[in-house]
């Protein structure tokens, strides 16, 4: 067996190999035989030398160039993954905007792209397209190529849709229709928990401090779930045009149908402090979650309803189908950078070309040899080794619309991907995540901000869970304490950053 997978992986190579090397690269100094790290996510596959082997024999090859394919683990990977930057270990390098891609492409850890994409990767270039690169640029400058596969991730309302069909409610598209569901389930089964919900203690959103609160984002067409931080907003048609909702009629009135719902008994009295359990919907102990859903969430629930509760059924409405505000992840969801340190930024460029725009070499680093790890079946990626499994390497930030094989899991999910951009196309800013771009720098108001995040844990937070007497004298006293933490500082800050941002990339 070892012997085979040896020869398919030198057969690969030189079918693969009788391609033409790109024009553009002919005058390039090949002539140092030059070996690149690629720092990625996650583990090593058991088959990462042998895949590595038949991926390095057509570089070898093409540009006299290796690759070394080196894993953060999954232990301790944020000091991993910045250890790499500061050591100078890593030529190419995963980015991700969950990996503060744009405070390290502020900090200088990225090559500028630009010259070397046009010198070297033109045809990665015009395959990617200025639009979505452009959503790769941190003041102005290019520091990250994406993944090519548009990937939606719209927040929205997972719910039983068995339990909704069997007492004959509305179905969830809107505030009136989930408090009509809600109740309906809670009157025929008194003892059934309705929503999971948990206070937000990430101090980087400071906008919301309960969770319940997402289900507004059906109601909004902001350009972010919950608005923008601070307490402002703007509405995505119009992204430049902000305004002030803690302090509207608007948030008053969403305040009190918060409380409402909370005394309707929707949630625990202590969710301020429970415990949330993150498998409460698989175990029937809630029967919807309205914060931090998508629709891989809700292809992973439904295929362990059918595996774990059979008379169950999940369903799934992203708000954006309500609201018409509908795009897909950021550009900077998955990319790729050429770490500054780099002395071979040429070889970068030209490998993560050849990677993204052959089809043969895509194929081979996302999912191995064919025949030997995996085969396709009418169109469908299957697996037959587990020695590397799908997209093992981890580079989901090498993902290419066309090339990518879907699994028996993927139809389900491509089939509302198809439904999401349909409704994104028909945007005033098609398939583009407006707020995803944009990277806020607070030093000069940090210790306000810190300051406000407090005061949204202790005053903003019972007050999203409808956890106080008063819902307007609750506000008020909010709105002073806010105000006294220095919320102007902040939204002054913010908002000046934000309005240049919009104008930069158009967004008017």
């Amino acid at each position: 067996m070892k012997q085979l997978k040896k020869t398919l992986c030198l057969l690969v190579a030189l079918i693969m190999c009788l391609a033409t090397v790109p024009a553009a690269l002919a005058e390039a100094d090949l002539s140092e035989e030059v070996n690149l790290v690629f720092y990625v996510m996650g583990d090593a596959p058991q088959d990462e030398a042998v895949v590595e082997d038949a991926i390095n024999a057509v570089l070898k090859e093409k540009f006299n160039t290796t690759i070394d394919f080196q894993f953060s683990t999954w232990t301790d990977w944020s000091a991993k993954y910045n250890a790499q930057l500061t050591s100078g270990g890593a030529d190419l390098i995963y980015i991700a905007n969950w990996l503060n891609y744009g405070l390290l492409a502020r900090a200088g850890a990225f090559l500028e792209l630009d010259d070397l994409l046009d010198q070297y990767a033109p045809e990665l270039r015009a395959l990617a397209g200025e639009d979505m690169l452009n959503m790769c640029r941190v003041e102005g400058e290019l520091y990250a190529v994406p993944a090519l596969w548009p990937e939606y991730v719209p927040n929205g309302i997972k719910y039983r849709e068995d339990l909704r069909a069997k007492y004959d409610l509305p179905y969830p598209d809107s505030l009136e229709n989930m408090e009509a569901y809600f109740a309906g389930v809670k009157a025929n089964e008194p003892d059934q928990g309705i929503l999971r919900c948990t206070t937000s203690e990430s101090a980087s959103s400071l906008s919301v401090a309960f969770d319940s609160v997402n289900v507004l984002a059906i109601k909004y067409p902001w350009v972010t779930t919950n608005g923008l931080p601070y307490g402002l907003a703007a509405d995505y048609e119009t992204p430049s045009e902000v305004y002030d909702y803690w302090f509207s009629d608007d948030f008053v009135e969403d305040m009190k149908l918060m409380k409402k719902w909370a005394d309707m008994g929707f949630w625990s009295k202590s969710a301020l402090s429970d415990n949330n359990d993150s498998e409460a919907y698989t175990n029937g102990l809630c029967i919807a979650e309205v914060a931090g859903m998508n629709p891989n969430k809700q292809i992973s629930s439904a295929n362990t309803f059918a595996t774990e509760h059979p008379d169950w059924i999940s369903a799934y409405i992203a708000y954006g189908e309500v609201t018409g505000v509908m795009f897909p992840g950021h550009a900077t969801q998955n990319g790729t950078a050429i770490v500054r340190g780099t002395k071979y930024p040429e070889r970068c460029a030209m490998v993560l070309n050849y990677l993204m725009t052959n089809e043969e070499m895509n194929d081979l680093v996302q999912y191995g040899i064919k025949g030997v790890h995996y085969d396709v079946v009418d169109g469908i990626y299957q697996n037959l080794s587990e020695n590397f499994k799908y997209e093992n390497f981890n580079t989901w930030n090498l993902r290419v619309n066309d090339y990518k094989l879907p699994q028996e899991s993927d139809v389900d999910l491509q089939a509302m991907f198809d439904k999401y951009n349909e409704i994104a196309q028909k945007t005033k800013f098609p398939n583009v995540n407006i707020y995803g771009g944009f990277t806020e720098d607070y030093t000069d108001y940090e210790f306000e901000r810190t300051a406000v995040s407090n005061v949204m844990r202790q005053y903003l937070a019972p007050i999203q869970a409808g956890l106080v007497d008063d819902v307007d004298a609750a506000i008020a006293e909010f709105r002073d304490k806010v105000k006294e933490a220095g919320l102007d500082a902040c939204r002054e800050g913010f908002t000046e950053q934000w309005l240049d941002y919009c104008a930069e990339y158009h967004y008017e």
